[in-house]
């Protein structure tokens, strides 16, 4: 609302409340007033007066109680004389009494009128430039501007947008980074399989002319190759199984049946650890591919076993749905991850295995599932008394 605008609606207010107060003081306290020094009224508390006086000669038994009620209709007769002299003083001071009541209160009407008005422009001020820092592309951002009214609301809508806009980006580097990840795996498996076959082929030849060319150490050795050779090979196998991450095929699915079945299924696969899988009270409905989950579940665990070693742990698979949509976390009392390994432990070839085993692409391809879903796999704590992990996925279409 302009200024013009704001002072017309004042003086709109201020007129009316002026028209209001006259129409109290002249149809109300005046009529009052003009009753009270009315000339008959006068007349007939002089005459009372007269009665009294007769009385009194009439009843000389009862001559004290007339001349008190005598003393009291005098008193009253003398106030309302001196009303009758000083009525328009009367009125008049009443008027301003009020009229400076009503200046006051429209006064502070109008301070408290300024005051919101200053305060929301400050707040469309730092709604316009989180707008604008928004059409910049700018993310994660913070308006500042609280309240349920409409431009709280829609602070609230741009905190939002940010936010979705800032999990996008990263959802969307993610899977580039993932995507020149999984070209450079291709590119290694494809150029380490001819040789590793030509290598294996002229060790078969080899072991075959060893005994011939009386070079019984040649068995030792050839058996020794074929070891790294089969090594060098399952590397090879993991680089194509990390290219070759299928597209998810999607089916409606109610989230907590899935992780009751992968704990009936799973619960006794690994035997240093104890499997609690937590269904939540209501159903929990999901789009997902039922395999892909149970693999990213399974990677998991496998890590999980592999660091809590022969000591064993526990794990707790809990599903549940939140304010950003459902989720499942997989949470263990083991020894935690290592902190060098946290900033890019989902980088393919990071391994926190002790020892450094295996190839670190458990986590990577996991994330990757997690992401053509359309969700995402987040570490959430990790410490000395275990990790928990957070698998995020989108709500079903139609879902509420």
């Amino acid at each position: 609302m302009s200024w013009r605008a704001s002072l017309a609606t004042f003086a709109v207010l201020g007129a009316t409340a002026l028209f209001l107060f006259h129409l109290f003081q002249r149809e109300i306290s005046g009529s009052w007033l003009a009753f009270g020094v009315h000339p008959q009224v006068l007349a007939e508390l002089e005459s009372s007066l007269a009665d009294q006086k007769r009385l009194a000669r009439s009843e000389p038994n009862r001559k004290a109680e007339y001349r008190q009620r005598f003393g009291r209709i005098e008193a009253l007769l003398g106030h309302l004389r001196v009303l009758s002299f000083s009525r328009g003083e009367i009125a008049r001071r009443y008027e301003l009494a009020l009229s400076g009541l009503l200046v006051a209160v429209l006064a502070a009407v109008a301070g408290a009128h300024a005051w919101r008005q200053a305060r929301e422009g400050r707040r469309l001020e730092r709604l316009r430039s989180a707008l604008g820092d928004l059409a910049a592309g700018r993310t994660d951002l913070e308006v500042g501007v609280a309240g349920r009214d409409p431009i709280g609301r829609v602070a609230g809508m741009v905190e939002e947008a940010s936010r979705t806009m800032a999990k996008d980006r990263r959802r969307i580097a993610s899977l580039e980074n993932l995507s020149a990840w999984q070209e450079a795996a291709r590119r290694h498996a494809h150029e380490m399989r001819t040789p590793l076959t030509a290598a294996r082929l002229e060790l078969d030849q080899l072991g075959r002319l060893g005994p011939l060319l009386g070079a019984p150490e040649a068995t030792h050795l050839v058996a020794s190759v074929e070891q790294e050779i089969d090594r060098l090979e399952r590397f090879t196998q993991s680089f194509a199984t990390f290219a070759r991450v299928p597209r998810p095929v999607l089916r409606r699915e109610d989230l907590g049946a899935l992780v009751a079945d992968f704990g009936e299924l799973f619960g006794s696969a690994w035997p240093n650890l104890t499997l609690c899988a937590e269904r939540p009270v209501k159903p929990v409905a999901v789009t997902v591919d039922r395999e892909m989950i149970r693999q990213v579940w399974v990677n998991l665990l496998e890590n999980t076993a592999q660091a809590c070693g022969e000591h064993g742990g526990k794990v707790v698979l809990a599903a549940g749905e939140g304010p950003t949509g459902p989720f499942v976390e997989v949470a263990d009392d083991g020894p935690g991850i290592a902190p060098e390994v946290l900033p890019r432990l989902f980088e393919p070839y990071v391994s926190g295995r002790p020892g450094g085993g295996g190839m670190g692409l458990g986590l990577a391809i996991s994330r990757k599932i997690l992401l053509d879903h359309g969700g995402d796999l987040e570490l959430i704590e990790s410490g000395p008394r275990g990790a928990r992990f957070r698998l995020s996925l989108p709500r079903p279409e139609g879902a509420g």
